[in-house]
């Protein structure tokens, strides 16, 4: 590429990866400096415009369009969605930036019938298509197993956006014990292939709602659900893009996001405290043990704590919040915090704990072979 072809928004748009991007326009200065040694402003912001990481919300099947719909609700500047479904009539009422109907000619539009293998043929269908929207730095795909569409695409999904350089951030609901084994059965096979191609996969038991209130109606149930699967995405889309007094960027985000060894882990808990010391402490320990999840803190290797309040928060509410969730973990667990300004939020604070290390009993349990863990109200 020569002086007089180069175009900027070429690389911008390109699905290359971070690295790819900044190394190509990083050897490429097309705004000449006034010295060699150094870097202007014009420059440095075409390099911002190159750095800034792009993030792609994904629903697929009927739950996962839901959540989203729920999503665009929320204003996230930094983050475009993407529906994708077999049922026509489910995506049409639906609401996304953008929306994909997959497998025209082996669904006709009309859903997959709870056919994890018709969901997966369907995506296979649109390979191509999928390929090219899937242009992101970081995807995230929320679905509900045990259907489908959700279960038989979404691995093959997953696996388009990591072959584009992707990092796969997967949430996904396990389907209520008293629904049945086949069911469940369907949602194992289905978490066994996503495990293969996600970085972080963190399943959603829906039983844990139960401990929440027996009595929920079933609708607030599962927008509470989708309120945590929002919060979290947001988050760490948050996390990326913003700085804050004490930055955390998106190099110690992907650490903590990043697959180790076979099988993908995490966990995220998000609380907010009103401030006081006894309620600091105690929501500090409900974001790190987050009850829908029930991670294994002590298996964690990584951490990242983020802290957000108002211009009244205080260095020794930070540490208290800090010192909390690091004597939860191993003393070797690497932990890293960050705190930024939000007047929104009054007098309360938010923190947010994510993590790596800790593997759901779910994924270890497709893997085995063996049965989900079973429900029981404690």
């Amino acid at each position: 590429m020569d002086e007089d072809t180069f175009d900027i928004s070429e690389i911008v748009n390109s699905r290359v990866s971070v690295r790819s991007r900044f190394n190509e326009i990083a050897h490429h200065n097309v705004n000449s400096n006034n010295s060699s040694n150094l870097d202007n402003d014009t420059y440095l912001s075409d390099l911002l415009k190159v750095l800034k990481i792009k993030s792609l919300v994904i629903g697929v099947g009927g739950a996962g369009n839901n959540t989203v719909s729920r999503m665009q609700d929320i204003d996230s500047e930094f983050v475009e969605t993407l529906n994708i479904n077999t049922d026509a009539h489910d995506l049409y009422y639906s609401s996304s930036n953008q929306k994909l109907l997959i497998g025209k000619e082996t669904c006709n539009g009309l859903g997959s019938g709870n056919d994890p293998s018709i969901g997966n043929a369907a995506a296979e269908e649109d390979v191509d298509r999928l390929s090219q929207v899937l242009n992101a730095d970081v995807v995230f795909l929320t679905f509900g197993l045990g259907g489908g569409t959700g279960t038989g695409a979404a691995p093959v999904i997953a696996r388009e956006a990591k072959k584009n350089k992707a990092t796969i951030v997967s949430f996904c609901s396990v389907p209520f014990t008293s629904e049945g084994t086949e069911r469940r059965l369907r949602a194992s096979k289905g978490l066994k292939e996503l495990i293969k191609y996600s970085d972080t996969l963190i399943p959603i038991p829906n039983d844990n709602l139960l401990r929440f209130n027996q009595k929920l109606p079933i609708l607030a149930g599962f927008k509470v659900m989708d309120e945590v699967l929002i919060r979290s995405i947001k988050e760490i889309i948050g996390l990326i893009n913003n700085c804050g007094l004490i930055n955390i960027d998106y190099a110690d985000v992907r650490k903590v996001l990043e697959k180790k060894g076979d099988l993908p882990s995490g966990l995220i808990g998000i609380t907010e405290s009103l401030g006081e010391e006894a309620d600091l402490i105690k929501k500090s320990k409900l974001a790190l043990h987050n009850p829908l999840l029930e991670p294994d803190t002590k298996k964690v290797d990584k951490c990242i704590v983020s802290v957000s309040g108002d211009h009244q928060l205080s260095l020794s509410k930070i540490d208290r919040i800090i010192s909390t969730i690091s004597s939860e973990i191993p003393e070797e667990a690497s932990l890293k915090f960050g705190t930024s300004l939000n007047p929104s939020l009054g007098s309360k604070i938010r923190i947010m704990a994510l993590g790596r290390g800790p593997i759901s009993p779910y994924v270890q349990a497709a893997v085995n072979g063996t049965e989900f863990p079973l429900y029981s109200l404690r």
